[in-house]
C-alpha cells in the first residue's frame, strides 16, 4: 500500500510511523473490526493496565479526576482501511488500519501534527515508544479476535467458524 487515509488529512506530519504485522491466519476482512481489536481495553497488556491503575490511584490521592478510558472507534472506512481520528487542542492525530492485499498483513499508519508547543511537549514521551506499543497491540489483535469468536462476542461476528472448529477439534488441524 503506497498511501494511507492517515496521510490524507496530514500530508506532512510532524511524527509518522507505519507498523506492518501478520494477521495470524484470522480471515477477518473488515478493517473496522481490526481497528476495534487493536485498540480495545482487553488487548492492552496486563503491565500497561497495572500502570494505568497505579496512575489513576495516585491522581485520586491528590483529589484529581483521572482521565477517562478512550474508546478508539473508526470514524471512516474506505475500501480495506479504517481511519481513526483523535484530535484535541494540542494534537491532530490520524490512525489508519488497513488490510494489505491478500489479507495476510495488517498495516497501522499513525500521523501526528503538533498544533502548539504544548502538543510537541505532550507527545515527546509517547514518541519514544509509540511504534513499539502499536506493534505490540497489532500483534495481539489476532488473539483478541480469536478469543472474541470463541466467546461468541458480537464484535467478532464476521469471523469465520474456523477458530471455533479448530478449538473444538473439528477443523483441519484435528485430522492430523
Amino acid at each position: 500500500m503506497t498511501s494511507s487515509l492517515a496521510l490524507r488529512d496530514i500530508p506532512i506530519p510532524d511524527y509518522c510511523d507505519v507498523v506492518i504485522v501478520p494477521t495470524g491466519g484470522v480471515e477477518e476482512t473488515d478493517p473496522r473490526i481490526w481497528a476495534a481489536a487493536i485498540f480495545s481495553h482487553e488487548n492492552t497488556p496486563l503491565s500497561t493496565r497495572g500502570l494505568r491503575a497505579v496512575r489513576d490511584e495516585a491522581i485520586r490521592l491528590f483529589d484529581m479526576v483521572p482521565p477517562p478510558e478512550k474508546d478508539f472507534v473508526a470514524d471512516e472506512v474506505v475500501g480495506a482501511e479504517a481511519l481513526i481520528i483523535d484530535d484535541d487542542d494540542k494534537l491532530q492525530v490520524r490512525i489508519g488500519v488497513a488490510l494489505l492485499p491478500g489479507g495476510d498483513l495488517l498495516q497501522v499508519t499513525t500521523a501526528v501534527k503538533y498544533r502548539s508547543v504544548r502538543g510537541r511537549l505532550a507527545f515527546a514521551p509517547r514518541r519514544l515508544l509509540h511504534a513499539a506499543a502499536v506493534n505490540t497491540l497489532a500483534r495481539r489483535a489476532p488473539t483478541t479476535l480469536r478469543r472474541r469468536a470463541l466467546a461468541g462476542d458480537p464484535r467478532a461476528a464476521s469471523l469465520t467458524g474456523q477458530v471455533s472448529r479448530r478449538a473444538l477439534g473439528r477443523g483441519p488441524a484435528a485430522d492430523r
